[in-house]
Protein backbone atom coordinates (compact mmCIF):
# COMPACT_ATOMS: atom_id res chain seq x y z
CA UNK A 1 0.00 0.00 0.00
CA UNK A 2 1.24 3.52 -0.95
CA UNK A 3 2.53 5.27 1.75
CA UNK A 4 0.47 8.44 0.29
CA UNK A 5 -2.44 6.90 2.27
CA UNK A 6 -0.87 7.82 5.63
CA UNK A 7 -3.18 10.18 7.02
CA UNK A 8 -6.23 9.31 5.05
CA UNK A 9 -9.76 8.73 7.27
CA UNK A 10 -11.41 5.40 6.94
CA UNK A 11 -15.33 5.45 7.03
CA UNK A 12 -18.01 2.96 7.19
CA UNK A 13 -20.34 2.32 4.64
CA UNK A 14 -23.21 1.10 7.03
CA UNK A 15 -26.57 0.78 4.85
CA UNK A 16 -25.18 3.85 2.91
CA UNK A 17 -24.08 5.88 6.01
CA UNK A 18 -20.72 6.92 6.07
CA UNK A 19 -19.25 6.93 9.35
CA UNK A 20 -15.78 7.91 10.14
CA UNK A 21 -13.57 5.76 12.55
CA UNK A 22 -9.99 5.03 11.56
CA UNK A 23 -7.02 6.73 10.26
CA UNK A 24 -4.17 5.09 8.43
CA UNK A 25 -1.09 5.37 10.41
CA UNK A 26 1.59 2.97 10.43
CA UNK A 27 2.65 4.69 14.22
CA UNK A 28 0.78 5.04 17.16
CA UNK A 29 -0.75 8.01 16.39
CA UNK A 30 -4.06 9.36 15.12
CA UNK A 31 -3.19 11.93 12.76
CA UNK A 32 -5.88 12.74 10.00
CA UNK A 33 -4.87 15.48 6.80
CA UNK A 34 -6.73 17.79 5.14
CA UNK A 35 -5.98 20.04 2.25
CA UNK A 36 -8.98 22.13 3.40
CA UNK A 37 -8.16 24.58 6.87
CA UNK A 38 -10.99 27.82 7.08
CA UNK A 39 -9.45 31.18 6.42
CA UNK A 40 -11.15 32.16 9.89
CA UNK A 41 -9.55 29.75 11.68
CA UNK A 42 -6.06 30.33 10.63
CA UNK A 43 -7.18 34.12 11.75
CA UNK A 44 -8.21 33.49 14.93
CA UNK A 45 -5.08 31.06 15.81
CA UNK A 46 -2.82 34.02 14.84
CA UNK A 47 -4.94 36.62 16.81
CA UNK A 48 -4.45 34.16 20.03
CA UNK A 49 -1.44 32.78 19.51
CA UNK A 50 1.33 35.16 17.55
CA UNK A 51 -0.27 38.47 16.54
CA UNK A 52 3.32 38.98 14.83
CA UNK A 53 3.41 36.12 12.83
CA UNK A 54 2.95 37.26 9.55
CA UNK A 55 6.41 40.03 10.03
CA UNK A 56 8.95 37.58 11.97
CA UNK A 57 10.88 34.83 10.97
CA UNK A 58 10.22 32.14 13.01
CA UNK A 59 11.51 33.92 16.57
CA UNK A 60 9.55 36.59 18.02
CA UNK A 61 11.95 38.41 20.00
CA UNK A 62 9.45 41.14 21.06
CA UNK A 63 6.92 37.86 22.21
CA UNK A 64 9.91 36.44 24.30
CA UNK A 65 10.67 40.00 26.34
CA UNK A 66 6.84 40.21 26.74
CA UNK A 67 6.27 37.06 27.90
CA UNK A 68 9.36 37.36 30.46
CA UNK A 69 8.15 40.58 31.74
CA UNK A 70 5.06 39.23 32.66
CA UNK A 71 5.97 35.86 33.85
CA UNK A 72 8.34 38.17 35.81
CA UNK A 73 5.91 40.33 36.96
CA UNK A 74 3.25 37.77 37.86
CA UNK A 75 5.77 35.47 40.07
CA UNK A 76 4.90 32.43 37.82
CA UNK A 77 4.46 31.18 34.12
CA UNK A 78 1.50 32.73 32.54
CA UNK A 79 2.61 33.16 29.00
CA UNK A 80 5.07 31.03 26.88
CA UNK A 81 6.55 33.26 23.41
CA UNK A 82 6.81 30.95 21.28
CA UNK A 83 5.45 31.66 17.97
CA UNK A 84 3.16 29.47 15.71
CA UNK A 85 6.36 28.37 13.84
CA UNK A 86 7.79 26.98 16.82
CA UNK A 87 5.32 25.36 17.76
CA UNK A 88 4.70 23.40 14.67
CA UNK A 89 8.36 22.66 15.46
CA UNK A 90 7.92 21.26 18.73
CA UNK A 91 5.02 19.49 17.28
CA UNK A 92 7.19 18.00 13.77
CA UNK A 93 9.73 16.96 16.53
CA UNK A 94 7.19 15.47 18.82
CA UNK A 95 9.13 16.75 21.76
CA UNK A 96 7.80 18.21 24.96
CA UNK A 97 10.57 18.67 27.27
CA UNK A 98 11.15 21.46 29.25
CA UNK A 99 15.42 21.35 28.67
CA UNK A 100 17.20 24.19 27.05
CA UNK A 101 18.68 21.46 24.42
CA UNK A 102 14.84 21.20 23.32
CA UNK A 103 14.47 24.59 23.01
CA UNK A 104 17.90 25.06 20.43
CA UNK A 105 16.48 22.55 18.48
CA UNK A 106 12.94 23.92 18.06
CA UNK A 107 14.46 27.21 17.46
CA UNK A 108 16.67 25.98 14.84
CA UNK A 109 13.86 23.83 13.03
CA UNK A 110 11.39 26.63 13.40
CA UNK A 111 13.82 29.27 11.45
CA UNK A 112 14.70 26.59 8.62
CA UNK A 113 10.72 25.93 8.31
CA UNK A 114 9.53 29.57 7.64
CA UNK A 115 13.31 29.16 5.19
CA UNK A 116 11.40 26.14 3.34
CA UNK A 117 7.54 27.50 3.47
CA UNK A 118 4.95 30.20 3.19
CA UNK A 119 3.12 31.59 5.77
CA UNK A 120 -0.12 30.47 4.84
CA UNK A 121 1.74 26.75 4.25
CA UNK A 122 3.09 27.18 7.37
CA UNK A 123 -0.50 27.22 9.22
CA UNK A 124 -1.70 24.43 6.98
CA UNK A 125 1.07 22.12 8.32
CA UNK A 126 0.09 23.59 12.10
CA UNK A 127 -3.27 22.50 12.00
CA UNK A 128 -2.06 19.19 10.37
CA UNK A 129 -0.08 18.73 12.64
CA UNK A 130 -1.00 19.81 16.34
CA UNK A 131 -1.48 17.87 19.54
CA UNK A 132 -5.07 17.73 20.44
CA UNK A 133 -4.82 15.22 23.20
CA UNK A 134 -4.90 11.19 23.38
CA UNK A 135 -3.19 10.30 20.54
CA UNK A 136 -4.83 12.74 17.80
CA UNK A 137 -2.98 14.63 16.02
CA UNK A 138 -4.34 17.06 13.27
CA UNK A 139 -7.36 19.59 13.35
CA UNK A 140 -9.35 16.89 11.33
CA UNK A 141 -8.65 14.10 13.32
CA UNK A 142 -9.79 16.17 16.54
CA UNK A 143 -12.79 17.68 14.66
CA UNK A 144 -13.64 13.95 13.75
CA UNK A 145 -12.93 12.36 17.59
CA UNK A 146 -14.24 15.34 19.88
CA UNK A 147 -17.28 16.25 17.31
CA UNK A 148 -18.16 13.50 14.46
CA UNK A 149 -17.43 16.07 12.09
CA UNK A 150 -15.74 16.76 8.96
CA UNK A 151 -13.92 20.26 9.12
CA UNK A 152 -16.08 21.52 6.56
CA UNK A 153 -18.95 20.81 9.11
CA UNK A 154 -17.29 22.24 12.38
CA UNK A 155 -19.49 25.20 13.59
CA UNK A 156 -17.38 28.39 14.35
CA UNK A 157 -18.19 27.49 18.31
CA UNK A 158 -16.63 23.61 17.60
CA UNK A 159 -13.65 25.45 16.16
CA UNK A 160 -13.21 27.53 19.26
CA UNK A 161 -12.91 24.70 21.71
CA UNK A 162 -10.42 23.01 19.40
CA UNK A 163 -8.47 25.98 19.76
CA UNK A 164 -9.11 26.38 23.24
CA UNK A 165 -7.79 22.92 24.49
CA UNK A 166 -3.98 23.66 22.12
CA UNK A 167 -1.71 24.86 24.86
CA UNK A 168 -2.86 22.23 27.56
CA UNK A 169 -5.58 19.06 25.60
CA UNK A 170 -5.06 16.20 28.10
CA UNK A 171 -5.64 19.62 31.67
CA UNK A 172 -8.76 21.22 29.58
CA UNK A 173 -10.63 18.11 29.10
CA UNK A 174 -10.29 16.61 32.01
CA UNK A 175 -11.04 19.94 33.97
CA UNK A 176 -13.92 21.60 32.01
CA UNK A 177 -14.30 24.26 34.07
CA UNK A 178 -10.81 25.70 33.23
CA UNK A 179 -11.59 24.65 29.47
CA UNK A 180 -14.47 26.95 30.11
CA UNK A 181 -12.78 29.68 31.32
CA UNK A 182 -10.10 29.78 28.70
CA UNK A 183 -12.75 28.83 26.00
CA UNK A 184 -14.45 32.62 27.87
CA UNK A 185 -11.02 34.24 27.75
CA UNK A 186 -10.55 33.54 23.54
CA UNK A 187 -13.56 35.51 22.77
CA UNK A 188 -13.30 38.03 24.42
CA UNK A 189 -9.64 38.80 22.88
CA UNK A 190 -11.30 38.02 19.37
CA UNK A 191 -14.11 40.78 20.46
CA UNK A 192 -11.04 43.00 21.94
CA UNK A 193 -9.89 42.64 18.03
CA UNK A 194 -12.85 42.67 16.19
CA UNK A 195 -12.77 39.39 15.25
CA UNK A 196 -16.21 38.34 16.03
CA UNK A 197 -18.86 41.22 16.91
CA UNK A 198 -20.34 41.26 19.93
CA UNK A 199 -23.92 39.66 19.43
CA UNK A 200 -21.51 36.25 17.72
CA UNK A 201 -19.22 36.47 21.04
CA UNK A 202 -22.61 36.63 23.22
CA UNK A 203 -24.16 33.95 21.56
CA UNK A 204 -20.84 31.71 21.97
CA UNK A 205 -20.35 32.19 25.58
CA UNK A 206 -24.16 31.14 25.71
CA UNK A 207 -23.37 27.39 24.64
CA UNK A 208 -22.69 24.15 26.02
CA UNK A 209 -20.62 22.11 24.32
CA UNK A 210 -21.48 18.75 23.27
CA UNK A 211 -18.17 16.83 23.58
CA UNK A 212 -17.44 12.92 22.27
CA UNK A 213 -15.31 10.24 22.51
CA UNK A 214 -16.03 8.61 19.07
CA UNK A 215 -14.16 5.61 18.10
CA UNK A 216 -10.90 6.31 16.20
CA UNK A 217 -8.36 3.76 15.61
CA UNK A 218 -4.97 3.88 13.67
CA UNK A 219 -5.15 1.54 10.62
CA UNK A 220 -1.88 0.11 9.10
CA UNK A 221 -1.59 0.95 5.57
CA UNK A 222 -0.79 -2.84 4.64
CA UNK A 223 -4.14 -3.19 5.96
CA UNK A 224 -6.16 -1.37 3.52
CA UNK A 225 -6.33 -3.17 0.57
CA UNK A 226 -8.44 -6.00 2.53
CA UNK A 227 -10.76 -3.12 3.64
CA UNK A 228 -10.77 -0.50 0.79
CA UNK A 229 -13.82 -0.08 -1.18
CA UNK A 230 -13.33 2.82 -2.95
CA UNK A 231 -10.36 5.85 -2.37
CA UNK A 232 -11.27 9.56 -2.89
CA UNK A 233 -7.89 11.09 -2.86
CA UNK A 234 -9.13 14.65 -3.52
CA UNK A 235 -10.22 14.01 0.35
CA UNK A 236 -8.03 11.80 1.48
CA UNK A 237 -10.86 9.49 2.52
CA UNK A 238 -11.03 5.57 2.48
CA UNK A 239 -14.53 4.17 2.30
CA UNK A 240 -14.47 0.43 4.16
CA UNK A 241 -16.43 -2.70 3.97
CA UNK A 242 -16.10 -2.21 7.48
CA UNK A 243 -19.64 -2.33 10.03
CA UNK A 244 -19.47 -0.09 12.50
CA UNK A 245 -21.63 -2.69 14.74
CA UNK A 246 -19.11 -5.62 14.15
CA UNK A 247 -15.79 -2.99 14.20
CA UNK A 248 -17.42 -2.03 18.11
CA UNK A 249 -17.74 -5.81 19.17
CA UNK A 250 -14.23 -6.93 17.61
CA UNK A 251 -12.75 -3.97 19.33
CA UNK A 252 -14.22 -4.94 22.93
CA UNK A 253 -14.06 -8.73 21.89
CA UNK A 254 -10.01 -7.80 22.02
CA UNK A 255 -10.10 -5.77 24.62
CA UNK A 256 -11.82 -7.82 27.15
CA UNK A 257 -9.61 -10.74 26.36
CA UNK A 258 -7.55 -12.60 29.09
CA UNK A 259 -4.76 -13.17 26.32
CA UNK A 260 -3.69 -11.92 23.11
CA UNK A 261 -6.48 -12.47 20.64
CA UNK A 262 -7.44 -11.72 17.66
CA UNK A 263 -10.36 -12.09 15.51
CA UNK A 264 -11.87 -10.77 12.19
CA UNK A 265 -15.53 -10.81 10.48
CA UNK A 266 -16.51 -11.64 6.60
CA UNK A 267 -19.59 -11.00 5.29
CA UNK A 268 -20.15 -12.15 2.04
CA UNK A 269 -16.22 -12.18 1.13
CA UNK A 270 -15.78 -8.92 2.92
CA UNK A 271 -14.02 -7.74 6.10
CA UNK A 272 -16.68 -5.99 8.55
CA UNK A 273 -14.57 -6.06 11.37
CA UNK A 274 -11.30 -6.78 12.91
CA UNK A 275 -9.31 -6.46 15.62
CA UNK A 276 -6.32 -7.67 17.37
CA UNK A 277 -3.94 -7.73 20.49
CA UNK A 278 -0.49 -7.21 18.42
CA UNK A 279 -2.25 -4.28 16.19
CA UNK A 280 -4.50 -3.57 12.72
CA UNK A 281 -2.13 -5.69 10.46
CA UNK A 282 -1.87 -8.39 12.65
CA UNK A 283 -4.66 -10.76 11.26
CA UNK A 284 -3.94 -9.84 7.90
CA UNK A 285 0.02 -10.08 7.64
CA UNK A 286 0.44 -13.04 10.99
CA UNK A 287 0.85 -16.58 9.03
CA UNK A 288 1.11 -19.63 11.06
CA UNK A 289 -0.27 -23.53 10.76
CA UNK A 290 -4.10 -23.57 10.95
CA UNK A 291 -4.35 -27.07 12.85
CA UNK A 292 -7.99 -28.85 12.77
CA UNK A 293 -9.71 -26.14 10.87
CA UNK A 294 -9.06 -27.25 7.15
CA UNK A 295 -10.49 -30.66 8.41
CA UNK A 296 -13.89 -29.11 6.73
CA UNK A 297 -12.32 -28.78 3.74
CA UNK A 298 -10.72 -31.97 3.73
CA UNK A 299 -13.97 -33.50 4.78
CA UNK A 300 -16.06 -32.15 1.70
CA UNK A 301 -13.04 -33.18 -0.77
CA UNK A 302 -12.91 -36.55 0.74
CA UNK A 303 -16.99 -37.18 0.35
CA UNK A 304 -16.83 -36.03 -3.56
CA UNK A 305 -13.88 -38.32 -4.27
CA UNK A 306 -15.82 -41.43 -3.50
CA UNK A 307 -15.36 -41.93 0.76
CA UNK A 308 -18.45 -43.07 1.99
CA UNK A 309 -19.98 -42.27 5.34
CA UNK A 310 -19.85 -45.42 6.27
CA UNK A 311 -16.93 -46.47 5.88
CA UNK A 312 -14.50 -46.92 8.90
CA UNK A 313 -10.59 -46.00 8.93
CA UNK A 314 -8.24 -47.06 11.58
CA UNK A 315 -8.44 -44.32 14.75
CA UNK A 316 -5.14 -45.21 16.39
CA UNK A 317 -3.02 -45.44 14.14
CA UNK A 318 -2.08 -44.29 10.10
CA UNK A 319 -0.59 -45.78 7.13
CA UNK A 320 1.46 -43.16 6.45
CA UNK A 321 3.30 -44.06 10.08
CA UNK A 322 3.09 -40.97 11.31
CA UNK A 323 3.39 -40.05 14.81
CA UNK A 324 0.60 -37.99 15.32
CA UNK A 325 -1.54 -36.25 18.31
CA UNK A 326 -4.97 -37.31 19.06
CA UNK A 327 -7.03 -35.37 22.13
CA UNK A 328 -9.29 -37.66 22.85
CA UNK A 329 -9.14 -42.12 21.71
CA UNK A 330 -12.71 -43.09 20.45
CA UNK A 331 -13.47 -46.39 19.19
CA UNK A 332 -10.98 -48.06 17.40
CA UNK A 333 -12.42 -47.32 14.06
CA UNK A 334 -14.18 -43.79 12.89
CA UNK A 335 -15.77 -42.78 9.64
CA UNK A 336 -14.82 -39.02 8.16
CA UNK A 337 -18.34 -37.65 10.03
CA UNK A 338 -17.20 -39.16 12.56
CA UNK A 339 -13.14 -38.16 12.72
CA UNK A 340 -14.64 -34.92 11.87
CA UNK A 341 -16.88 -34.33 14.75
CA UNK A 342 -13.77 -35.86 17.25
CA UNK A 343 -11.31 -33.77 15.29
CA UNK A 344 -9.14 -37.74 15.02
CA UNK A 345 -6.00 -37.02 12.73
CA UNK A 346 -5.49 -40.34 12.29
CA UNK A 347 -8.70 -41.57 10.25
CA UNK A 348 -8.47 -38.58 8.16
CA UNK A 349 -4.62 -39.16 6.99
CA UNK A 350 -6.37 -42.36 6.58
CA UNK A 351 -8.84 -41.50 4.06
CA UNK A 352 -6.50 -39.19 2.30
CA UNK A 353 -3.89 -41.64 1.72
CA UNK A 354 -7.17 -43.73 -0.06
CA UNK A 355 -7.75 -40.62 -2.24
CA UNK A 356 -4.52 -39.26 -3.07
CA UNK A 357 -2.48 -36.91 -0.85
CA UNK A 358 -1.49 -35.30 -3.70
CA UNK A 359 -5.03 -34.25 -5.03
CA UNK A 360 -5.97 -32.89 -1.40
CA UNK A 361 -2.96 -30.66 -1.56
CA UNK A 362 -4.07 -29.42 -5.28
CA UNK A 363 -7.32 -29.09 -3.52
CA UNK A 364 -5.64 -26.98 -0.48
CA UNK A 365 -4.38 -24.42 -3.19
CA UNK A 366 -7.75 -23.91 -4.86
CA UNK A 367 -9.34 -23.15 -2.07
CA UNK A 368 -6.53 -20.82 -0.61
CA UNK A 369 -5.77 -19.21 -3.89
CA UNK A 370 -1.51 -20.25 -3.16
CA UNK A 371 0.83 -22.50 -5.12
CA UNK A 372 0.94 -26.16 -5.23
CA UNK A 373 4.17 -26.33 -3.76
CA UNK A 374 2.93 -24.29 -0.54
CA UNK A 375 1.21 -27.28 0.61
CA UNK A 376 2.82 -30.65 1.43
CA UNK A 377 1.67 -34.25 3.31
CA UNK A 378 1.38 -32.48 6.82
CA UNK A 379 -1.41 -29.87 5.70
CA UNK A 380 -3.60 -32.85 6.37
CA UNK A 381 -3.54 -31.85 9.76
CA UNK A 382 -2.71 -27.89 8.97
CA UNK A 383 0.51 -27.27 7.96
CA UNK A 384 1.77 -25.06 5.12
CA UNK A 385 4.90 -23.49 4.30
CA UNK A 386 3.78 -19.73 4.41
CA UNK A 387 1.37 -20.51 7.10
CA UNK A 388 -2.29 -18.94 6.86
CA UNK A 389 -3.49 -16.05 8.60
CA UNK A 390 -6.54 -15.29 9.91
CA UNK A 391 -8.64 -13.48 7.08
CA UNK A 392 -7.08 -16.40 4.53
CA UNK A 393 -8.93 -18.62 7.19
CA UNK A 394 -12.32 -16.72 7.68
CA UNK A 395 -12.30 -15.57 3.61
CA UNK A 396 -12.01 -19.28 2.63
CA UNK A 397 -15.05 -20.29 5.24
CA UNK A 398 -17.12 -17.71 4.10
CA UNK A 399 -16.16 -18.69 0.24
CA UNK A 400 -16.35 -22.38 0.03
CA UNK A 401 -19.76 -22.36 2.64
CA UNK A 402 -21.61 -19.77 0.90
CA UNK A 403 -25.62 -20.36 0.86
CA UNK A 404 -26.09 -20.20 -2.71
CA UNK A 405 -23.49 -23.23 -3.61
CA UNK A 406 -24.08 -25.50 -1.66
CA UNK A 407 -23.39 -29.07 -2.46
CA UNK A 408 -24.59 -32.33 -0.71
CA UNK A 409 -21.02 -32.85 1.03
CA UNK A 410 -21.49 -29.15 2.29
CA UNK A 411 -23.95 -29.30 3.82
CA UNK A 412 -23.21 -32.93 5.42
CA UNK A 413 -20.18 -31.23 6.29
CA UNK A 414 -22.18 -27.98 8.07
CA UNK A 415 -24.13 -30.47 9.80
CA UNK A 416 -21.50 -31.69 11.85
CA UNK A 417 -20.38 -28.38 12.67
CA UNK A 418 -23.37 -27.14 14.30
CA UNK A 419 -23.14 -30.43 16.18
CA UNK A 420 -19.54 -29.02 17.23
CA UNK A 421 -20.94 -25.65 17.67
CA UNK A 422 -23.86 -27.25 20.22
CA UNK A 423 -21.21 -29.17 21.64
CA UNK A 424 -18.77 -26.94 22.93
CA UNK A 425 -21.28 -23.88 23.53
CA UNK A 426 -24.16 -25.69 24.49
CA UNK A 427 -26.53 -23.05 22.89
CA UNK A 428 -28.49 -23.99 19.66
CA UNK A 429 -28.38 -22.30 16.61
CA UNK A 430 -30.04 -23.89 14.17
CA UNK A 431 -27.63 -22.74 11.61
CA UNK A 432 -24.53 -22.25 13.28
CA UNK A 433 -20.68 -23.75 12.34
CA UNK A 434 -17.60 -24.33 14.91
CA UNK A 435 -14.64 -25.65 14.13
CA UNK A 436 -11.67 -25.57 16.39
CA UNK A 437 -7.64 -25.99 15.96
CA UNK A 438 -4.71 -25.58 18.19
CA UNK A 439 -0.95 -25.79 17.12
CA UNK A 440 2.42 -25.49 19.81
CA UNK A 441 1.32 -26.94 22.34
CA UNK A 442 -1.44 -25.10 22.54
CA UNK A 443 -0.17 -21.90 22.12
CA UNK A 444 -1.83 -20.76 19.32
CA UNK A 445 -5.66 -22.27 19.64
CA UNK A 446 -8.18 -21.21 16.44
CA UNK A 447 -11.81 -20.92 16.05
CA UNK A 448 -13.76 -20.51 12.66
CA UNK A 449 -17.53 -20.00 13.31
CA UNK A 450 -20.45 -17.78 11.72
CA UNK A 451 -23.87 -18.98 10.18
CA UNK A 452 -24.55 -18.77 6.61
CA UNK A 453 -24.20 -14.82 6.21
CA UNK A 454 -21.23 -13.86 8.87
CA UNK A 455 -18.00 -15.76 9.73
CA UNK A 456 -15.77 -15.27 12.50
CA UNK A 457 -12.12 -16.15 12.25
CA UNK A 458 -10.18 -16.12 15.83
CA UNK A 459 -6.46 -17.12 17.02
CA UNK A 460 -5.72 -16.78 20.75
CA UNK A 461 -2.10 -17.05 21.58
CA UNK A 462 -0.25 -18.09 24.73
CA UNK A 463 -0.98 -20.64 27.38
CA UNK A 464 -0.43 -19.84 30.66
CA UNK A 465 0.04 -22.06 33.31
CA UNK A 466 -3.41 -21.85 34.88
CA UNK A 467 -5.02 -22.43 31.66
CA UNK A 468 -3.73 -25.74 30.71
CA UNK A 469 -7.05 -27.10 29.41
CA UNK A 470 -6.81 -28.00 25.55
CA UNK A 471 -9.50 -25.14 24.75
CA UNK A 472 -9.91 -23.28 28.04
CA UNK A 473 -10.77 -20.02 28.81
CA UNK A 474 -10.86 -19.42 24.94
CA UNK A 475 -14.04 -21.63 24.66
CA UNK A 476 -15.72 -19.75 27.46
CA UNK A 477 -14.82 -16.05 25.83
CA UNK A 478 -17.01 -16.95 22.97
CA UNK A 479 -19.53 -18.58 24.49
CA UNK A 480 -20.04 -15.17 26.04
CA UNK A 481 -20.26 -13.34 23.20
CA UNK A 482 -22.54 -15.56 21.11
CA UNK A 483 -25.63 -13.16 21.86
CA UNK A 484 -23.81 -10.17 20.27
CA UNK A 485 -21.62 -12.56 16.84
CA UNK A 486 -25.39 -13.57 16.23
CA UNK A 487 -28.07 -10.85 16.99
CA UNK A 488 -28.98 -10.94 13.61
CA UNK A 489 -31.79 -13.37 12.33
CA UNK A 490 -31.06 -15.47 9.30
CA UNK A 491 -34.20 -17.03 8.15
CA UNK A 492 -31.82 -19.57 5.21
CA UNK A 493 -31.76 -23.11 6.47
CA UNK A 494 -28.98 -25.85 5.14
CA UNK A 495 -31.38 -28.36 5.82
Amino acid sequence: MEKELDGYVIYTNDKGKEIPYGVVSDSYNCNAKTNYIPNQIKNFLVEIEDRRFYSHRGIDIKGISRALFENVKSGKITQGGSTITQQLARNLMQDNRKTLLRKIKETRKAIQIEKQYSKEKILDLYFNNVYFGKNIWGIRTAGIYYFGKEIENLTQIEFLYLLTILRGPNLYIENPELAIKRYETINNILLERKQLSKNKCRRNLKVTFNIQSNLLINIKNISIPFISERVDNKQKKIISTIDSDIQRFTKQFVSESKYPVSIIAIRQGKVVGFSSSYGTDYPFISKSNVGSTLKPFLYCFLRDNGISIKEPFDSYRNELSWNVREVKYYKSQLNIQEALRYSNNNTFLNASNKVGIENILKFFATIFNRQENDFFPSSILGATKSGISIYELGLAYSQFFTPNNLTDSKKECLSILNKIFYEKLGIKIKNAFLKTGTTNNNKERYAVLGNPELTYAILRNENQIDDGSKEGSFITQIKKNIPKMFKQKVGYKWT
